[in-house]
């Protein structure tokens, strides 16, 4: 398999969680233009020692954690993933101002898309993750004799959700398509995007 593009980021507020089904979720939004999605698995490394060798061993699945680059993150965004809020709404022909708050950012639910060949044949593949919860990273710079585009990342802890009546920890569902379009719709649907 070979990974030949990305796109497509979007976003959805968890409205109720209740163990044994998918989360819902409010009306979702896509995050600026995707250019990077980088996932690391976190895994519990337990061993059980009998007789002087290793007998047992977990390396579960615990969390993950997903770092998105993108080209923008608009300030819409920004109030929906962050703990942000209107600050001091203006008079007319003021400045509106915004807060960043200490509270932890909402958990989302959020996915993407990605092209892979397969031999011959051309899919593409969408995730989807239950819950995340988002921090975002600045890092600005001046500019020097040559531009440098300076674009922002977010950082995302993903949450265990228990969707099914069986009640196992599960972090992503993932479906794959003969077309983008079928892909992106397939997405824009779990994330409440019309």
């Amino acid at each position: 398999m070979a990974q030949i593009g990305l796109k497509h980021m979007v976003v959805a507020p968890i409205t109720a969680s209740v163990d044994g089904s998918e989360p819902t979720y409010g009306t979702g939004m896509q995050v600026g233009e995707l250019m990077r999605a980088n996932l690391t698995w976190n895994r519990s490394d337990v061993k059980l020692y009998g007789d002087d060798k290793l007998v047992a061993r977990d390396n579960s699945v615990t969390s993950g954690t997903l770092t998105i680059g993108t080209t923008y993150i608009d300030r819409a965004t920004k109030l929906k993933l962050f703990d942000m809020e209107a600050y001091n709404t203006p008079a007319t022909g003021g400045v509106q101002e915004y807060a960043l708050g200490g509270n932890a950012s909402p958990k989302v639910g959020c996915g993407y898309v990605y092209k892979d060949l397969q031999g011959d044949d051309e899919i593409f593949v969408a995730y989807w993750y239950w819950k995340v919860q988002f921090s975002m990273n600045e890092t600005m710079n001046t500019r020097g004799e040559n531009t440098e585009y300076g674009t922002p990342e977010i950082e995302g802890e993903i949450f265990a959700a228990l969707p099914k009546a069986d009640l196992a920890a599960r972090f992503r569902k993932e479906a794959e398509f003969d077309t983008e379009a079928a892909a992106i719709a397939w997405l824009n649907n779990l994330a409440g995007i019309t």
